[in-house]
């Protein structure tokens, strides 16, 4: 075997080191959910939340120049199965917040949607409330547990989904965060 061939898995291995090294550095500084916080009242489950790092200067010059902007969040109530490999997934919700800004009014208008219903619509002329409402939501109503579903050693499952810039100047593409993790809650049966 020539001394070539016995240096190119080395070479490659060293190759492959460095462009895996600013990919690291790059994981560290995604956007993510945190906190995430499930809280029961009765049969249902409000989500409170926040998405920190997704607000870069493409996102706010997105919306500052009039383009609808959305942040869609995927909502998912598990099962604990202390037993198993897996937990049980039971339902799963799609809540999404646009946010368009009309430059003859100069207000912004926010609409919020649950699975493609509409749930809030709104205008505002304040940057900081289209920030807050992109990015944070507080007791937001995403499940009702009846008494035919699972009750106990339940949490909650969330990610974000949102536009981060365009490849080759003409593709979008998309930002995704991790799977975050809720509190774990039990719902008491009603009669």
């Amino acid at each position: 075997m020539s001394l070539s061939r016995r240096r190119a898995p080395r070479f490659v291995a060293a190759a492959c080191l460095c462009l895996a090294a600013p990919v690291a550095g790059v994981q560290a500084d995604r956007p993510r959910l945190s906190p995430l916080r499930a809280d029961v009242r009765g049969h249902d489950v409000f989500l409170t939340f926040r998405l920190n790092g997704a607000l870069n200067p493409e996102l706010a010059t997105r919306i500052e120049a009039g383009l609808e902007t959305a942040i869609r969040y995927e909502v998912r109530l598990y099962r604990h199965e202390a037993h198993w490999l897996w937990d049980s997934l039971i339902e799963r919700r799609r809540y999404r917040v646009a946010v368009t800004y009309d430059a003859v009014t100069r207000e912004y208008v926010v609409v919020e949607t649950m699975d493609g219903r509409p749930l809030l619509r709104s205008t505002t002329r304040d940057f900081g409330e289209v920030a807050r409402r992109l990015l944070s939501a507080e007791n937001l109503l995403v499940f009702h547990v009846g008494n035919d579903k699972p009750r106990t050693n339940l949490y909650l499952a969330a990610r974000a989904t949102f536009d981060s810039g365009y490849l080759f100047a003409i593709i979008p593409v998309d930002s995704r965060t991790d799977w975050a993790n809720s509190n774990r809650f039990e719902v008491q049966k009603f009669p």
